[in-house]
């Protein structure tokens, strides 16, 4: 097999790197939106100072504690019940992963790993950020001071497929010689039903351009990710979407994804709860021992991810209730309280409320189903 220098590619799509931080970051301080980001994420403290003590940083270290440690947890404190994890025994500090995640947040569903990652004696990973929502520049320079790099989307099957080898390479350019972990979603863009589920376009992609697919995946050293929010982020953003897109293809609007980030950011998420399962290389392993055929490892893969991620997932009274009031039912009423019960309805009805011109009962159904998949997948995979 013929082999491609992409390291011209890899220049234009990486994230920043320290000699470059110092400029950009001259150049962070002078946007105009970033002292409202300022005083929301430092509230009550000096904005002069904090400018002055944001130009001393001259290192991506030095900006993920300053800036994007207290971020996150600063969002988590303002619009959580507060975070709690299991599996970190599942990784090794000493080693690099590729971390595929359910994906429910723009922007928070990594963010927040990175801080767990960093807190747990870990390197903070790279994280895949879509080509879609590098518009804004100040967001662009933060994004990309935060380890972030972009990730192309769409296009037409030969700009897929270019795309598709350019990350295969990076991919294992990233975890195998810079010894870096990489964040993406098992799927592109946002879980909205609450069915999580792995495309295997994504791990095709890893195994373009590989002459054995098992010994590629297994050297990514891929670690499912379980996001669980008590409260779904955008909730009531991705019930209008599908609801939109029934009878016919939604279109954005403009702006739209920059409001879903800071619904996102700024919406009360409740109670989140992250794990991470065990790595696949040992799977992997025993499907190439067995001689499967490209297609079908990928599709165990994917399932295998599924079922780590299903079985994973932290529910919480809400998913319980959503598919009682799915089935007109109590069968799962010792799951959770009549208080519980009646704040879901209101709050449910409230934000449904926030819809208007739209059949209410419909969107209703959605926004339970979007609830109750969770519960109907942890059932499938016999976990409860």
């Amino acid at each position: 097999m013929v082999h491609i220098d992409f390291s011209e590619q890899f220049e234009i799509i990486r994230p920043y790197q320290d000699h470059e931080v110092k400029t950009v970051i001259e150049r962070v301080v002078k946007h105009p939106k970033f002292v409202p980001i300022l005083h929301y994420l430092y509230e009550g403290k000096n904005v002069e100072e904090l400018l002055k003590e944001f130009s001393k940083i001259e290192t991506i270290y030095q900006f993920q504690y300053f800036f994007s440690d207290h971020t996150v947890k600063k969002i988590i404190e303002k619009s959580s019940g507060g975070l709690s994890f299991h599996g970190t025994e599942n990784i090794d500090p000493e080693k690099a992963y590729l971390f595929i995640a359910n994906h429910r947040d723009i922007v928070l569903d990594a963010a927040i790993m990175q801080i767990m990652l960093a807190d747990h004696g870990h390197n903070t990973s790279q994280i895949t950020f879509g080509d879609n929502l590098m518009s804004d520049k100040l967001f662009l320079d933060l994004g990309k001071l935060n380890k972030m790099f972009t990730f192309y989307r769409g296009g037409t099957r030969t700009e897929q497929y270019n795309n598709a080898r350019l990350y295969s390479a990076y991919f294992a350019h990233v975890v195998q010689e810079r010894k870096e972990s990489i964040w993406i979603a098992q799927r592109n863009g946002r879980t909205k039903d609450g069915n999580d589920k792995t495309q295997s376009a994504l791990l095709k992609m890893l195994t373009v351009d590989k002459e054995d697919s098992s010994k590629a995946l297994a050297g990514l050293n891929i670690v499912p990710v379980t996001i669980s929010y008590e409260k779904e982020p955008c909730g009531i953003l991705k019930v209008r979407e599908l609801y939109l897109s029934k009878d016919r293809a939604y279109v954005k609007g403009p702006n739209e994804d920059l409001m879903s980030i800071l619904e996102g950011i700024t919406g009360d998420k409740g109670r989140i709860h992250y794990a991470f399962g065990k790595p696949l290389n040992a799977f992997i392993e025993k499907l190439a021992r067995e001689g499967v055929s490209k297609n079908e490892l990928v599709e165990k893969v994917a399932e295998e991810i599924d079922r780590q991620v299903y079985a994973d997932y932290e529910l919480w009274p809400g998913n319980y209730i959503a598919l009682d009031l799915l089935d007109n039912s109590r069968n799962h009423s010792d799951k959770y309280t009549e208080e519980e019960l009646s704040n879901f309805v209101k709050e449910m009805d409230a934000r449904i409320g926030e819809l208007q011109g739209l059949d209410s009962s419909e969107l209703r159904r959605i926004f339970l189903q979007m609830y109750a998949n969770p519960v109907l997948n942890k059932k499938k995979e016999n976990q409860i």
